[in-house]
């Protein structure tokens, strides 16, 4: 059996206990934290883990830091959320020590968010990063009674996030503006 070098050491450590650790000790914050000490440990989580930051790495330790920086970020995801740090609370509550539990995503959604349902954002409803800005300028324009803006940045939003039926149907209402 070979050594693995002294600096790959730390990483099989967090592997070994990661999935023991609670969203809140993941970060080493109080589950009392507030949104932002959340935000701030995650940042200094992301320092420390993020992948990108480790690119002269052996292949299987870059795989291991990108597992540890996808528990964390989902952790950022439902501890960021009210309603979804809520229920994660709830869930550890109801559990034995043992097994924390885990809130998990699709990689190509955003979590569901904590607004009541037909008061999503547009941003929220955007699945693709890229068609974020423009739907939130969208709306932004749209609040401005601007129509004929925010059909550009609608068309903007469609285009990088096809058969988004939220996207669509706020285009739909805007061109129905438009033509009354």
């Amino acid at each position: 059996m070979t050594n693995a070098p002294p600096q790959s050491e730390p990483i099989r450590q967090w592997i070994d206990v990661l999935d023991e650790l609670t969203y809140y000790e993941l970060f080493g914050i109080d589950p009392s934290a507030g949104a932002d000490d959340v935000r701030e440990a995650f940042h200094v989580f992301c320092d420390t883990f993020h992948p990108d930051r480790h690119f002269g790495r052996l292949d299987a330790e870059r795989e291991a830091l990108s597992a540890i920086f996808k528990r964390g970020t989902e952790a950022y995801l439902v501890l960021g959320d009210v309603a979804l740090r809520d229920h994660y609370d709830a869930e550890m509550a109801s559990r034995p020590r043992a097994v924390p539990p885990r809130i998990r995503f699709s990689s190509h959604a955003r979590p569901p968010s904590s607004r009541a349902p037909g008061a999503v954002k547009l941003e929220d409803a955007a699945r693709s990063a890229g068609a974020r800005p423009f739907a939130r300028r969208a709306e932004e324009l749209i609040r401005a009674s601007d129509f004929r803006q925010a059909k550009l940045q609608l068309v903007m939003a469609n285009h990088l996030d096809p058969d988004n039926e939220v996207l669509a149907g706020a285009m739909r209402e805007v061109e129905g503006r438009l033509k009354g």
